[in-house]
């Protein structure tokens, strides 16, 4: 394997698992992830929109307002709108609207959870006009797509499956790798992607690192 950098860089942006490296990755909490693992370093806190439910949604958001109090919840999420859960839309759409709110509050880019959504989750940026960075972790999306939602000024995160015309197409500045849930190592999903863009790994690593880095550390 291509060797990476010895220094601490956050390379995984999104996970539900800690690598051999904690402070290498950004792990994704919910309020039933109690305990957390042990060795944790960085994490992000969110309400997944298969997880709500209107008698518990007040509860949520104070736990998340608990969490955002933590200087190491580098972000809000995963949150977002997934229109082929079981969760009414109009509930989504409300605990959305309010995690949105939330991120602007502390000052944290948003990690956001998009299935067959995107018509609704860009009607609600257009009204609720965030400035805190917004991230489309997972991104499967055609290039098409992902120029829609690099016009509006967004980042994307790609993870083990992905359209590679769309993984080609995002500006450097503007692109993510996470592992999310999937058993892939980080490392290997650097190389698969760097191949894709042909440029030297360690070359792509730093780049990408640096994009990391000014969204959740130098803002």
């Amino acid at each position: 394997m291509t060797p990476f950098p010895d220094f601490p860089m956050l390379l995984d942006i999104h996970t539900h698992r800690l690598p051999d490296r904690p402070e290498t990755a950004l792990l994704s909490c919910f309020p039933d992830t109690d305990p957390l693992p042990s060795g944790v370093v960085w994490r992000s806190a969110g309400l997944h929109p298969w997880h709500l439910s209107a008698g518990t949604l007040s509860s949520q958001l104070e736990w998340l307002e608990r969490q955002l109090a933590d200087p190491r919840v580098l972000a809000v999420g995963e949150t977002g709108l997934d229109k082929r859960c079981a969760t009414p839309l109009s509930l989504q759409e409300e605990a959305f609207t309010a995690v949105v709110r939330l991120a602007e509050r502390h000052h944290k880019p948003l990690v956001i959870h998009a299935v067959k959504a995107t018509a609704e989750i860009t009607a609600l940026r257009k009204r609720l006009r965030p400035q805190c960075p917004w991230i489309l972790h997972g991104f499967r999306g055609k290039k098409e797509l992902a120029a829609e939602w690099l016009r509006q000024g967004c980042y994307l995160s790609f993870g083990l499956h992905y359209a590679t015309d769309a993984l080609q197409a995002v500006p450097l500045d503007r692109l993510l790798i996470e592992t999310d849930d999937s058993p892939a190592d980080i490392h290997t999903l650097y190389e698969r992607a760097a191949l894709l863009r042909g440029m030297p790994v360690e070359a792509f690593t730093a780049r990408i690192a640096q994009t990391a880095d000014f969204l959740f550390f130098n803002r």
